[in-house]
């Protein structure tokens, strides 16, 4: 499935899903850094340095809450 967006409509869905049922939580993910880009478009924030996890770079990112 790769090159039909099917990762992004997923990570949609999944946020949506979150922030309906959990809207003053924040969404954490350890996302793989050569995705980063892909995370920031929706809407997630680089948290610190990058570093080794199963043997690829990752990055922490985190998906403000809506609402206190």
């Amino acid at each position: 499935a790769r090159g039909q967006q099917t990762g992004r409509l997923l990570m949609e869905q999944s946020i949506a899903f979150n922030l309906e049922h959990f809207p003053a939580k924040y969404i954490c993910i350890s996302a793989q850094l050569h995705l980063q880009l892909l995370y920031s478009s929706l809407g997630f924030v680089s948290q610190g340095e990058a570093y080794g996890e199963d043997g690829i770079d990752h990055i922490k990112m985190l998906l403000p809450a809506t609402s206190a």
